[in-house]
C-alpha cells in the first residue's frame, strides 16, 4: 500500500470517529434535556397545596394551587366555598342552573325546576315578602272567600311528647280571640270551629277545646265558653251546647260524661260556685243521682229579703205517693177512684187513713186497689177521711233501671269519698281526685295561683 493510500484511510477512520462522537454527544444532550424537562414537570405536579383542598393547575407552567373545593377526609363530605361541610355537599354561595332541563331532583322523584318567588305580591291583607327584614304577616280578620271546600282552613299543632296547641287566639281590644263561622249549604251547614284533642298512648289525651274566661278586676269575669244555638225558620233550632261523652272499650269501665263540670273555688270567704246553673226547665231522661236535693224559692212571707228551701223526700224504692180526702156515705164508706194508668205504673201498695173532724177507731181499707180503685170502710156517715197511697214503679224503664241501694266502690274509688270534707278528710281523698286527678290538680293549681295573685296585689 502506498503512503498516500494509508493517509486516506487514516483520515476516513478519524472522520468516522468524530462523527460518531458528535452523534453520541447530541443524543446525550437530548436525553439530558428531556430528563430535566420531565423532572421539572414532576416537581410542578407535586407543588405545595393545603391539605383537604382539591388541587388545580394554574398558569402556563401548570403550577399547583388550592381550588375552591374542600373534602373532609373523615366524612367524605364536600364543600364548595367553605372548609366545614355539614352535609354531603355544602355550598357557600349561589347554585345556578342555566339549562331548561335543569333543576333539583328529590328522593321522592319530584323535580323542582323553578325557585320560590323573590317577593310576594300583596295587599292590605297579606303583608311582608317573607324575608328576614320583612316577615310575612296577615292582617286580621282573615276572610277566606270563594268556593272553598270544608274545612276552609286547617291549623294543626306539631306532634310531640306534649301535643302542641293547634291554634291560639289573642283578641284585640275587646274582640274575640277566635271567631269561627260555619259555611252555608243547601243541606248541612259547616262547623264554625272543629277541635280534636291530641292522642295519648298512656297518659291523658289532649283537650279538644280549652277555654278560659277573661279576668275581671271589679266586674264579672268572662265565660269560658259562650254558645248560642242556631235559629231555624221552619224546623227545630239548634242546642246551645251539644256534647257526647267518649266511648269506653275497657271491661268494668264506663263511657265519658257528656258534661263534667266543677264549680269555681271560693276564696277569701266566698262560697264555691255551682257546677251548673239552669235558668229554666231541666229535663233528665235517665237516672238522676245526687247527694241531696231541695227546692229553693223566694220566701212567701218575705220574698224580697229571704229564701225558703225544703228537702226532697227520699226512699230506697222508686216510690210514687198519692193522697186525697174522701167523704164517707151513709154507710160510713167511700170508694176512691184512681187514674186509669195507676195500676199499669204501680205495684206493692201501702195505705194510710186519717179521720178528720173526730175519732173513727173502726176505720179500715174495705177493699184493696183493683181496677184502679179502693174502698174505705168502718167510718161514720158524713165524716171525711184523709188517705194516702204509695206504690212502687213498675213501668218498663223502671224495671230495667232499678236504683241499687248499696254498692261496693270500684278499686279506683275505694278509699275515697264523695264528700271528704264531711269526714274530716283532705280534698285529695275525694272521688273526683280518684277519677280525674289531672283535672283536679289543674283546679287546685288555679286556686293556688289565684290566692298568690291576690296576695301579691295586696
Amino acid at each position: 500500500m502506498s503512503n498516500r493510500a494509508s493517509k486516506f484511510i487514516a483520515l476516513a477512520l478519524m472522520t468516522g470517529f468524530l462523527l460518531s462522537s458528535a452523534v453520541a454527544r447530541g443524543r446525550q444532550q437530548r436525553n439530558t434535556s428531556s430528563s430535566v424537562k420531565h423532572q421539572t414537570n414532576v416537581a410542578a405536579a407535586h407543588g405545595s397545596n393545603t391539605a383537604g383542598r382539591i388541587a388545580k393547575f394554574t398558569g402556563e407552567n401548570k403550577t399547583v394551587e388550592d381550588s375552591n373545593i374542600f373534602e373532609d377526609k373523615t366524612t367524605g363530605n364536600i364543600a364548595i366555598g367553605a372548609t366545614a361541610p355539614t352535609s354531603q355537599l355544602t355550598v357557600n354561595g349561589v347554585i345556578e342552573t342555566t339549562s331548561d332541563q335543569g333543576g333539583i331532583k328529590f328522593s321522592d322523584g319530584t323535580l323542582q325546576t323553578t325557585a320560590g318567588l323573590a317577593t310576594i305580591l300583596n295587599d292590605g291583607t297579606l303583608k311582608g315578602n317573607g324575608t328576614s327584614t320583612s316577615r310575612l304577616g296577615i292582617r286580621v280578620p282573615l276572610i277566606l272567600g270563594g268556593a272553598i271546600s270544608r274545612p276552609g282552613a286547617v291549623i294543626t299543632g306539631f306532634n310531640s311528647e306534649i301535643h302542641g296547641t293547634g291554634i291560639m287566639g289573642v283578641a284585640g281590644p275587646g274582640g274575640e280571640g277566635v271567631d269561627g263561622i260555619g259555611g252555608d249549604a243547601d243541606d248541612t251547614g259547616g262547623t264554625g270551629v272543629f277541635a280534636n284533642g291530641g292522642r295519648s298512648d298512656a297518659g291523658t289525651s289532649g283537650k279538644g277545646v280549652l277555654a278560659l274566661g277573661g279576668i275581671s278586676v271589679s266586674g264579672t269575669g268572662g265565660a269560658g265558653v259562650s254558645a248560642q244555638g242556631g235559629n231555624s225558620l221552619s224546623g227545630n233550632p239548634g242546642a246551645g251546647i251539644s256534647t257526647t261523652g267518649g266511648i269506653s272499650f275497657a271491661s268494668g269501665q264506663t263511657g265519658g260524661a257528656g258534661i263534667d263540670a266543677f264549680g269555681g273555688p271560693g276564696l277569701g270567704g266566698a262560697a264555691t260556685g255551682a257546677a251548673g246553673v239552669f235558668h229554666g226547665d231541666v229535663r233528665v231522661t235517665g237516672t238522676l243521682s245526687k247527694g241531696g236535693g231541695s227546692f229553693k224559692i223566694d220566701h212567701p212571707l218575705d220574698p224580697e229579703n229571704k229564701y225558703l228551701s225544703h228537702s226532697f223526700v227520699e226512699s230506697p224504692d222508686m216510690k210514687n205517693i198519692y193522697d186525697g180526702v174522701a167523704s164517707l156515705d151513709s154507710n160510713g164508706e167511700a170508694v176512691v177512684e184512681l187514674p186509669e194508668w195507676f195500676g199499669a205504673l204501680n205495684r206493692d201498695f201501702r195505705y194510710l187513713l186519717t179521720a178528720l173532724g173526730g175519732p173513727m177507731p173502726g176505720l179500715y181499707i174495705g177493699e184493696e186497689i183493683a181496677n184502679n180503685r179502693f174502698k174505705i170502710s168502718g167510718g161514720r156517715a158524713g165524716m171525711r177521711v184523709s188517705w194516702q197511697v204509695t206504690g212502687i214503679r213498675q213501668d218498663a224503664w223502671a224495671n230495667k233501671n232499678r236504683i241499687p241501694v248499696e254498692e261496693v266502690k270500684s278499686d279506683k274509688e275505694r278509699g275515697h269519698y264523695l264528700h271528704p270534707e264531711a269526714f274530716g278528710q283532705p280534698e285529695e281523698r275525694g272521688i273526683d281526685w280518684a277519677n280525674q286527678p289531672q283535672v283536679m290538680r289543674e283546679i287546685k293549681q288555679r286556686r293556688v295561683d289565684a290566692e298568690q295573685g291576690r296576695g301579691q296585689k295586696k
